[in-house]
């Protein structure tokens, strides 16, 4: 029996081992495959990732926290050689940094049947300064070709103990398997959240642990005491998180998305309390209100708020002779739009300081707002900060003081409240800059108190064209144009057309029409922020339409046809975002050429999205010698829920169709 027993132990052991993913050690089976066996697309894949994160103590500088990986990549096609490239971020403040070290790497390629490995040298590992707050590592893989295995490890050392990075387990190419383990000292407990649709395996344990550490202890006392140094243990038990995932299929991005990563798979752990030996607890668990009142607590955010003395006169000329509170509001905004520059930094505390933003000319995102509110203020309106995070920021998922990266200012009147951004030059009450609308934000009060704030537009965008077009008998067509942008459609057009030459704008219409000729442009209200943005020019287009057997088949909305579906996936499990409500209608005259008769035109069509999201209009008509065309799409609400993701994907179908049947013209 017993020998029955040792002989299965002894199996069990060799089947474990047999499983086990060492580093630099691959199959050939895994170099030779030419596709994935479940997602035979897939460009590349992350065969094996794994994460370990544990912490360490020195009497000297306190806890420091290790993150060990490992990663073995599979490349299948060139289209997947952006992968043999890692790109590591590494956090820096003014005091703490993070060190990338223990780089090693090996890329495995088949050759006359055999595995050969190619090992990474020191010039494949380049670190790069981001920005102040950020260093970035890349990792570039020698010998990559088509069926590489790259097997690649390297260790994150940080001073930042109270900060573990979000492990992330979903990526744009599939995962086959994806592990990490975390070894955390019963002095700190995290809370743990989890993103995404996927399973996730979390198994928690406890284990024991021993550091042995160095302290300096005084013999002695007054003028004769001697410091030495001294060893000991340090004994406590440890909290170990092992997270698992399997067959995890690629998170593909698709159009209309405000932050994919917000819908990756992946496990965070924040901070919740400590508890030392010898020490109070501190407990760092927060509510959104908690988070508001801290952040109003910083000296670089509350104390520079209440800051005034730096713009009084230039505001008391300002709203000289300003009735209303709008007026003043607007005045003030223009005035900080006009006089400041964002320095392009986000974040929810000064830098330098309003004072000397002021008078410099330039700040970050804090300072701009800050004191584009303390204006508000000091003019008497009732103005306070709103608290956001952008969209590359992520949308917050539970209350941290990590949470928030942006500010902007936020005015109630008698009827109305409106939101104020004034980073940007062409930015207008309620029309924020894309970046900041992202869901909802925080609005905090002097007293402490806070509410929550819809940032999402409620007026939808308008984007009206009216076009009249002849057609020629050679095919070709020639027509006038006009179209007026409102809202954040006329900011956006307003970022697009200021950033490069009119010639260059030009340029770019025409390719994106194909071989449409323009001339006679005139562009109206580009800088004038509170009324539309109207362009309009003539155009030519030596293919307008096509004559097959003496008929003419022209499409109605000719090149302003929508022509593909943005929605191609079989079905989504995050929000369609489109940023803001839109609305466009379309007006278009065809002049008949003489000699010809509408012998069929497009049947009427109106399709709506449940819940009243969304609506498409199409009419035809025909009298005399002109078809007029109608259409009229809108999009009601800036965000659509994924579960109405098959609505929608049929809604854009039905405009698709309709928008490609043809009006056919005989003569008559």
């Amino acid at each position: 029996m017993r020998l029955r027993l040792f002989f299965l132990l002894l199996l069990v052991q060799q089947a474990t081992s047999a499983n086990e993913i060492k580093f630099g050690k691959v199959s050939k089976e895994e170099v030779a495959a030419k596709q994935h066996a479940t997602y035979p697309e897939a460009e590349a894949a992350i065969l094996h990732k794994k994460e370990w994160v544990r912490y360490n103590y020195q009497s000297e500088t306190g806890w420091s926290q290790i993150r060990e990986v490992h990663f073995r990549i599979k490349i299948y096609n060139k289209e997947g050689f952006d992968w043999a490239t890692l790109q590591v971020p590494l956090y820096v403040s003014s005091s703490d940094r993070e060190d990338i070290g223990s780089v090693k790497g090996y890329t495995f390629n088949l050759e006359n049947g055999k595995v050969v490995s190619q090992k990474l040298k020191k010039d494949g590992v380049f670190i790069e300064e981001v920005n102040k707050y950020r260093n970035k590592a890349s990792i570039t893989m020698p010998e990559v070709r088509e069926g590489s295995v790259l097997d690649i490890e390297y260790k994150i050392t940080s001073p930042m103990f109270w900060h573990i990075d979000e492990f992330r387990l979903q990526y744009d190419i599939p995962v086959d398997q994806a592990e990490a383990q975390l070894n955390i000292p019963e002095y700190f407990i995290f809370k743990q959240y989890s993103r995404g649709t996927q399973p996730i395996s979390v198994k928690q344990s406890k284990e024991n642990r021993s550091l042995h550490v160095t302290y300096r202890s005084s013999d002695g006392s007054g003028w004769s005491a001697k410091s030495t140094h001294k060893t000991g243990s340090l004994d406590f038990f440890e909290n170990v998180y092992n997270i698992g995932v399997s067959n995890i299929p690629a998170l593909l991005d698709e159009k209309y998305t405000s932050n994919i990563d917000n819908f990756r798979a992946s496990m965070k752990f924040e901070l919740a309390s400590t508890r030392f030996p010898n020490s109070p607890y501190k407990n760092y668990s927060l509510t959104w209100e908690d988070v508001a009142k801290s952040i109003y607590d910083y000296d670089d955010f509350g104390n520079e708020l209440n800051r005034e003395n730096y713009f009084d006169d230039e505001v008391d000329q300002l709203i000289s002779g300003l009735s209303t509170d709008k007026e003043k509001a607007i005045a003030i905004f223009q005035h900080v739009k006009s006089k400041m520059n964002w320095d392009g930094y986000t974040g929810v505390g000064c830098s330098q300081g309003v004072r000397k933003a002021y008078k410099e000319g330039v700040g970050n995102v804090a300072e701009i707002n800050l004191m584009l509110t303390a204006m508000f203020r000091y003019a008497g309106l009732e103005a306070n900060p709103v608290l956001v995070s952008t969209r590359s920021h992520g949308i917050p998922i539970f209350p941290t003081r990590n949470g928030f990266n942006y500010v902007v200012a936020g005015l109630q009147t008698q009827n109305d409240f409106m939101l104020f951004d004034a980073t940007d030059k062409n930015a207008l009450p309620d029309v924020l800059p894309m970046r900041a609308l992202n869901w909802f934000g925080r609005l905090i009060r002097d007293d402490g108190s806070s509410s929550q704030v819809n940032l999402m537009p409620k007026t939808k965008s308008l984007d009206a064209i009216m076009m009249v077009v002849d057609l020629n008998e050679d095919g070709s067509i020639r027509g006038k144009y006009r179209q007026q942008y409102t809202a954040n459609n006329a900011f956006v057009f307003r970022n697009n057309y200021t950033s490069g030459s009119e010639d260059s704008y030009l340029d770019e219409l025409e390719k994106k029409y194909v071989d449409l000729e323009i001339s006679n442009f005139d562009l109206k209200n580009a800088k004038d922020l509170y009324k539309p943005v109207v362009q309009s020019y003539e155009f030519e287009k030596e293919v307008g339409y096509e004559n097959i057997g003496g008929k003419i088949y022209l499409s109605p909305l000719f090149h302003l046809t929508t022509r593909e579906n943005p929605f191609k996936m079989e079905k989504r499990e995050y929000p369609i975002d489109y940023g803001y409500p839109w609305q466009d209608k379309y007006i278009i005259s065809i002049n008949i050429p003489e000699g010809y008769a509408v012998e069929s035109i497009p049947e009427p069509i109106a399709v709506a999205l449940p819940e009243n999201l969304g609506q498409f209009r199409f009419n035809i008509s025909a009298t005399h010698n002109v078809i007029s065309a109608s259409v009229e799409t809108a999009l009601n609400s800036p965000i659509i829920p994924a579960h109405y993701y098959a609505d929608l994907k049929e809604f854009y179908r039905h405009i698709i169709e309709k928008e490609s049947e043809k009006i056919i013209l005989a003569k008559s």
